[in-house]
């Protein structure tokens, strides 16, 4: 019996980490434009799915785009994220206020610089390599 306790109390943590996995949420890829890019990420619009983001994803492919229905002050992390990402904040204007490096793992809050509607999170480098700058505007637009 004591063996059978030990066993169970020893699967647990992967039992648990089994019904995380299922329940994470689906992401829909939609359109985006940035500058002259023209891009499709996935799209996080509500509360579930934008504290998800990219947590347990094998690559930062296609990109996720963390929309939020009002303008707010956020700070974003990376628990249980993998991926060295580039993040674009993007102010209610729909133009990039601020562009930031997020590292494997880092729970250090990074701030905002202000309210925002979205930020988009790309794999680290992909804003240089495009040419992607502080105040290019972002196009979104769900009924195109």
């Amino acid at each position: 019996m004591t063996r059978f306790l030990t066993s169970l109390v020893l699967l647990l943590p992967l039992f648990a980490c089994a019904v995380s996995e299922q329940q994470l949420a689906e992401f829909s890829v939609v359109p985006l434009q940035i500058g002259t890019q023209h891009i499709q990420v996935q799209l996080a619009d509500t509360d579930e799915k934008r504290a998800q983001g990219l947590m347990f994803q094998q690559t930062a492919e296609p990109g996720m785009f963390l929309l939020y229905p009002k303008p707010r002050a956020i700070s974003l992390w990376m628990a249980n994220t993998a991926l060295a990402l580039d993040v674009a904040y993007i102010g209610p204007d729909w133009s990039i206020v601020q562009l930031v490096q997020l590292d494997p793992y880092d729970e250090t809050p990074v701030p905002s610089p202000g309210a925002i509607i979205a930020a988009l999170e790309m794999p680290r480098g992909w804003f240089a390599k495009h040419g992607v700058l502080l105040g290019q505007k972002v196009r979104f637009n769900l009924n195109p």
